[in-house]
């Protein structure tokens, strides 16, 4: 029997153009941003292959100025160590993909692959690292006593990150980890008001 879905929505703001284009502008022909951008299709294919296997598929790709989400539909839904093993595919097909440019000698390339899985291995929801640990603790404990473990966890991370990146901010003039720090307290806060 055959069952017809209909095809995965792509969202792209507005927000999303605008910051691309800024990262384009300061690559400056270094190649970030080409290697970055293949680095996230292949974390983010490594979630879809492995839902799809479990019988999940895409309903929609919202691509935004704070990020990529995937939003996979189930038919039946998944336990949480399948929705943690979904969560880990990203950054293993990341582990993969930077093994297999080591080989090639793209060295760049390597560098921003494994940066992207490990990033997203953080505890912090709603990375994939937060995502594994609450399905851990889920099992274990009441899933309400997990939400609230891991909101005070990725707070308390969140916290620390903003303050080693304002640290960096104003020893090094480098504002990447503030930002990405802010990033994610965007990221927390969204999430705790769902």
């Amino acid at each position: 029997m055959w069952i017809c879905h209909e095809p995965p929505r792509v969202e792209i703001s507005s927000g999303f153009l605008l910051l691309l284009g800024a990262l384009f502008w300061l690559d400056e022909g270094v190649g970030l941003l080409p290697w970055g951008l293949a680095a996230c299709i292949v974390h983010e294919l490594g979630h879809v292959a492995v839902a799809t296997a479990l019988g999940g598929r895409m309903e929609r790709l919202s691509l935004t100025a704070v990020g990529a989400e995937l939003k996979i539909g189930y038919d039946i839904p998944l336990t949480y160590s399948r929705d943690s093993l979904v969560a880990l595919a990203g950054p293993l097909a990341n582990l993969l993909a930077g093994v297999l440019a080591l080989a090639l000698r793209w060295e760049l390339a390597a560098a921003l692959t494994f940066a992207v899985g490990i990033f997203n291995l953080l505890p912090i929801l709603p990375l994939d690292g937060g995502r594994i640990v609450y399905g851990l603790l889920a099992n274990r404990l009441d899933p309400d006593w997990a939400e609230r473990l891991m909101t005070a966890l990725s707070g308390c991370l969140v916290g620390l990150l903003v303050g080693v990146g304002a640290v960096a901010a104003v020893q090094f003039a480098n504002v990447t980890l503030l930002l990405t720090a802010l990033w994610l307290l965007v990221g927390v806060m969204r999430r705790d008001r769902e």
